[in-house]
């Protein structure tokens, strides 16, 4: 189920009823992750089918979101592949590939950790590695994410601009 905090100035307080809702016992422990954009909250002592259960909620939590997001990425809403039928000019695997740069070749890059990276492949088969400093982009998606948004048909020009056009998409 989902429930609305409206005005977070004070934390929040989750009500017992939610708690009891998810099946949290009244005297229980609880533990919440904070992650960008958002906070998780998990019994303090599960067994294994509680767990699954709430890997399983998550996983479909999941899958909401990314289909959710997937339906605002419409290439009909995408100039590039509206005009004449043209293909998108976006090359769908500059954009799905995982790099893992070791520490020590990001500090001699002056690359911080963490920070989403980009390979540009030339056409002599040698490559070029890059920080994205326009805002956010293609490049900030996770590489599994954007190998499952492409499987799904999301447009990677309409998915940019919603990117870079920062406008709300979700609880609008």
């Amino acid at each position: 189920m989902k429930f609305e905090k409206h005005d977070l100035a004070e934390g929040m307080k989750i009500p017992a009823a939610a708690m009891q809702l998810s099946g949290f016992g009244q005297h229980g422990r609880a533990e919440y992750y904070t992650m960008p954009d958002a906070v998780v909250v998990l019994k303090k002592n599960m067994n294994a089918l509680e767990m699954i259960r709430a890997a399983w909620s998550l996983h479909e939590l999941c899958a909401k979101l990314c289909s959710h997001l997937a339906l605002c990425c419409c290439s009909e809403d995408c100039e590039a592949c509206s005009e004449g039928g043209e293909i998108c000019p976006y090359d769908a695997l500059d954009f799905a590939l995982e790099l893992d740069i070791p520490d020590e070749l990001r500090e001699r890059a002056g690359i911080p950790a963490g920070v989403p990276v980009h390979a540009e492949f030339l056409d002599d088969g040698e490559f070029t590695i890059s920080v994205n400093h326009d805002g956010p982009g293609l490049w900030d998606v996770p590489a599994p994410f954007m190998k499952g948004f492409l499987a799904a048909g999301v447009c990677p020009a309409a998915l940019e601009k919603l990117l870079k056009g920062g406008e709300v998409v979700y609880g609008a």
